[in-house]
């Protein structure tokens, strides 16, 4: 977990960082709400940024920046960090000399992969903390509960595509040729969300892309974390991991 402490830790902060800074165009803003909310009811702005909640109040500031912003780092981390778990040391020709310890490969693998996951467990510890101080600083009211269920559901989803990335890297193990086919997976189901929110006709590719499962719109207005939703992600990152360590397990290291 040493070495990946800065890579790590730096995309959680950075979404943090994003509080205070709403915080300090909030009264700002305040003014200019109705403009901005009229501006975003075209049909464009809602497929790209889904649900458009109440821009009056702070809280829909909140969820509408934060979440926005998670979606992007969502994608850009599962394209590209899961991947180096294994191209990294291919890279770097150290993959038969990490293999060499008296462990199983997948569960070198594993383990690795595993330290990726733990540190997204930074998103909820910081941000929802410092949403915390900041709401309370200002006095404007938000649902915590909320806030904290919808960062579960970005770890929940981290884990899934990550998964996903993982196992290109295990079919492909080298850098190129892993990176792209994650970022064809992530990416492509990333497109599938936004079609679908585009026309009613075609919102039913929704249901092919993970991005469409416990989204923050869908936590905020149940209140709680659907439990259908959060067991199709959880399957489909489990079975994604399985796949990824049988693969990488199993098959012949020629590079």
């Amino acid at each position: 977990m040493r070495k990946g402490l800065r890579g790590g830790i730096f995309p959680p902060i950075l979404v943090a960082l994003f509080v205070p800074m709403m915080a300090g165009i909030w009264p700002t803003f305040q003014e200019q709400a109705d403009s901005f909310t009229e501006l975003l009811k075209n049909p464009v702005y809602q497929a790209f940024l889904g649900q458009i909640p109440d821009l009056s109040s702070w809280e829909g500031l909140f969820f509408l920046y934060i979440f926005v912003w998670m979606e992007y780092v969502v994608l850009f981390t599962t394209i590209f960090y899961p991947v180096r778990v294994i191209s990294k040391e291919v890279e770097k020709k150290t993959l038969d000399i990490s293999l060499s310890y008296p462990i199983p490969r997948w569960r070198y693998i594993l383990e690795k992969y595993s330290s990726w996951l733990t540190f997204n467990f930074l998103y909820p510890l910081i941000i929802l903390p410092l949403t915390y101080f900041v709401s309370e600083g200002m006095g404007e009211p938000i649902n915590y509960i909320v806030v904290g269920y919808s960062l579960i559901g970005v770890w929940f989803l981290l884990f899934a595509l990550g998964s996903m990335s993982l196992l290109c890297s295990s079919v492909f193990l080298d850098s190129g040729s892993s990176t792209g086919a994650a970022a064809v997976v992530v990416i492509g189901q990333y497109i599938l969300l936004k079609v679908g929110q585009l026309t009613e006709s075609v919102n039913w590719v929704q249901k092919y892309s993970m991005f469409n499962y416990l989204n923050h719109n869908t936590i905020r207005g149940l209140g709680y974390i659907p439990t259908d939703e959060l067991l199709i992600v959880a399957v489909v990152g489990v079975v994604a991991l399985l796949a990824a360590l049988y693969i990488f397990e199993n098959r012949e290291l020629a590079y």
